[in-house]
């Protein structure tokens, strides 16, 4: 005599509708939770908030505590290093040192998991990749904002006590200052989706990062040096657009800043495309 087994019609529906569903939310916690759970992303924001207060603050400090005899017009010496506001000038020196650490963590947000079988894990939890891809973007941009952010307002704060010295001082509240803040962030939001938009094209880690590094780093410098059109096509390029809006619209005007600012989102949107296109179709 065979035993029969009956199935409850309810209570597989109930047991369906009670599961977990996989939404843009939780996609997006789970990034944000493998993103915070590695030493990477750690290291990299320190070493990025490190090097913006050594750099952006350096010169500061040395004309400050120079004896007199070396230095005889501290004030001459900051302005000719920081520009005739100084304060802006070391939020351009913090975010200039920034973008590079930040473009190494929208690689890194993508590049190992390939190598360490994690996406595959990822992709088969969550069989759409398209979520995927738009999580892993969300989640550069916030951390990569956060990043440089955090680390250009504690240069700013740190000198102002010596700027303050010298009656060069400013705060966070002076609307030029808050300006090119604000126009940092977007920068290094805008930097950290490209960088993770273009490490989506390579299996390699360490291909993802020269690719990045030298479109981001290399090529500014190397452009200029052909003759003719080298000077207006470096212009052109996404670190070089970005620096604009760390400019002060104050002093520099609007269009410039505008400028820049839609040729980075012209940069990042193209390396979005292609890289989700990439993303999405291939072997993981």
């Amino acid at each position: 005599m065979s035993a029969l087994t009956t199935t409850d019609p309810a209570a597989d529906a109930r047991e369906r509708t009670s599961a977990p569903r996989v939404t843009f939310a939780r996609v997006v916690r789970s990034e944000r939770i493998k993103a915070t759970s590695v030493r990477s992303t750690y290291w990299t924001a320190a070493v990025t908030v490190a090097f913006t207060l050594l750099f952006a603050g350096g010169i500061m400090f040395a004309v400050a505590f120079a004896p007199t005899a070396d230095v005889p017009d501290p004030v001459a010496v900051i302005t000719d290093n920081y520009g005739a506001t100084p304060s802006l000038g070391v939020l351009g020196i913090a975010l200039l040192f920034a973008y590079a650490l930040v473009a190494v963590f929208g690689v890194l947000l993508i590049g190992p998991e390939r190598s360490s079988g994690l996406l595959t894990a990822t992709l088969a939890a969550v069989p759409r990749r398209t979520p995927v891809y738009a999580a892993k973007l969300l989640v550069s941009a916030i951390a990569g904002a956060a990043i440089g952010l955090i680390g250009s307002v504690a240069s700013f704060l740190v000198v102002q006590p010596v700027l303050a010295g010298f009656g060069l001082g400013s705060t966070l509240a002076d609307p030029e200052v808050l300006q090119v803040l604000a126009g940092g962030t977007v920068f290094l939001a805008l930097i950290a989706v490209l960088s993770t938009a273009i490490g989506s094209l390579f299996r390699s880690t360490a291909a993802a990062m020269g690719a990045v590094l030298g479109l981001l780093l290399v090529a500014p410098g190397l452009l200029p040096i052909i003759r003719g059109i080298g000077g207006q096509l470096a212009g052109f390029l996404p670190s070089t657009a970005g620096m604009m809006l760390v400019q002060s619209a104050a002093q520099s005007g609007w269009q410039p800043i505008l400028t820049g600012g839609l040729v980075l989102v012209g940069w990042t949107a193209g390396a979005v495309v292609l890289g989700g296109v990439r993303f999405t179709r291939r072997d993981v």
